[in-house]
């Protein structure tokens, strides 16, 4: 009969087994340990560097690296500078030693470093042929610090993907070039003069996508965009980009012959003056205002960007610019034709006032509408209206197939609306309709509200509700 094996007995047998097992894992091909340091983050996979010689450097040779210093919880002091300085000091070592670096990111935020280290890395990221650099170094004291863009990116042939959020006051020197560049994206960039913004521009003749977000327009009056290749445009900005004195100074002109998609994000800090937006197909348009002067303003910027856009296909508005166009209410009739446009999308986006009748007026504005998708975060404004439909829009007979509501909560004038519009779309096939979760908790009401909505099957429409 074989031993038995006493409890005290275990602990001594699973030391003896690990002892006299094979790292297996380590003596799996390099390929598959690079491709199992892929699926770690950048953090871990250095971790493993301590597991055995073999693994000291094999995390160099990854193709992505994401390093990141976390904000530090009080003000800056000595030692979060020197830890920001060895992270850089890690990353130009680290560039100098691999050879196949594709994308790198190194985000130092709230911590204030030597500017001609952030030159360093920019440097040795184009020496050694980086394809995605993202930089995102950022202090207040860097407010009135000068920084120029190092002229080395004109001696790259690899770079196509640029991201910078730089808290400096950037200068951009003459003659730099983005050769290979497709994406730029720019956050919270101070420029130093006018000359510096079309110095950028000027010098990315391939580009395809330009993100501007929030960066900082303080000594800026006027913007050109013109780049032939580009196709994608976003640009947003808040009433932090201009001081309140000059909130109206400042004007964007697009030169769009090429782009496709545009967004349009901004208090009106931004002017945005269109030539040539007829390839524009899908736009995202959120106009606000912050200050009481500046409501007609607003309104302006609004009705001359949307003047521009009457070939988009698709286009999304913020209820914050509804609110725009309520202001401008009697010179809508002077809006052109969305002769194109089969997707209107309205998105909550903060209180607004809103009338039936300024949303009548943009639909007699799309004869091709197939898709309308509005909130309902208006109705409260909507109880004391005469919600009648006096000439119907031709899209109701011709075209809308689809109208989808959101934040619905059952007020008696978003009941009538709705049954207003069921009666009137006379080719609509479906209307879906996503109830607030507060009525969705509320059985008795939702039960009420339903039924007042009539059955979910009227005609060749189905309702649906979410």
């Amino acid at each position: 009969m074989a031993d038995t094996i006493s409890s005290q007995d275990l602990p001594k047998i699973k030391r003896n087994n690990v002892g006299n097992m094979k790292d297996m894992i380590s003596n799996l091909p390099d390929g598959i340990l690079h491709y199992i340091l892929s699926l770690l983050s950048t953090k871990e996979a250095v971790r493993t560097s301590v597991l055995s010689p073999k693994w000291r450097y094999l995390w160099t040779q990854l193709s992505t690296f994401d390093f990141k210093i976390p904000h530090p919880l009080y003000e800056t002091n000595h030692q979060n500078q020197n830890s920001a300085n060895c992270l850089l000091d890690l990353v130009g070592r680290l560039l100098c030693k691999s050879n196949h670096v594709e994308r790198l990111c190194v985000e130092i935020l709230k911590i204030t470093i030597d500017a001609d280290k952030v030159s360093s890395l920019i440097s040795s990221a184009v020496k050694h042929n980086v394809h995605d650099l993202q930089l995102s170094i950022d202090d207040r004291k860097y407010l009135d610090t000068k920084y120029v863009l190092p002229n080395c990116f004109s001696a790259s042939k690899s770079l196509n993907k640029l991201v910078l959020q730089l808290g400096f006051l950037l200068y951009i020197p003459d003659g730099i070039r983005f050769s290979s560049l497709k994406i730029l994206n720019l956050s919270y960039v101070r420029f130093a003069n006018e000359k510096s913004v079309q110095q950028l521009f000027s010098g990315c003749p391939v580009l395809e996508e330009l993100t501007l977000y929030k960066c900082i327009w303080e000594y800026i009056n006027h913007i050109t965009i013109s780049i032939s290749s580009l196709r994608t445009l976003t640009i947003h900005s808040d009433s932090s980009c201009l001081d309140y004195d000059h909130y109206d100074s400042c004007t964007v002109t697009i030169h769009a012959m090429n782009i496709v998609s545009l967004t349009c994000t901004s208090t009106p800090t931004l002017k945005f003056d269109l030539v040539n937006p007829t390839s524009i197909i899908d736009a995202n348009i959120g106009i606000e205002f912050d200050y009481p002067q500046s409501e007609v303003y607003a309104a302006n910027c609004v009705f001359g960007l949307l003047s521009g856009l009457s070939g988009v296909k698709s286009l999304t508005l913020t209820s914050d610019t509804f609110q725009c166009l309520y202001l401008s209410a009697d010179t809508l009739n002077l809006l052109p034709l969305f002769h194109n446009l089969t997707n209107l999308h309205i998105i909550p986006s903060g209180d607004m006032e809103f009338t039936f009748e300024v949303l009548l007026d943009i639909l007699h504005k799309t004869p091709k509408l197939e898709v309308l998708d509005i909130p309902m975060v208006f109705c409260a404004h909507l109880e004391d209206e005469d919600l009648t439909i006096n000439s119907v829009p031709c899209c109701f007979e011709t075209s809308l197939r689809s109208f989808c509501i959101s934040n619905f909560y059952g007020y008696e004038a978003e009941v009538r609306l709705v049954k207003l519009l069921l009666e009137n779309a006379t080719i609509l096939e479906e209307m879906k309709i996503s109830f607030l979760e507060c009525l969705s908790s509320n059985l008795e009401h939702l039960t009420n509200v339903m039924n007042q909505l009539g059955p979910s099957d009227q005609g060749n429409c189905v309702t649906m509700f979410q």
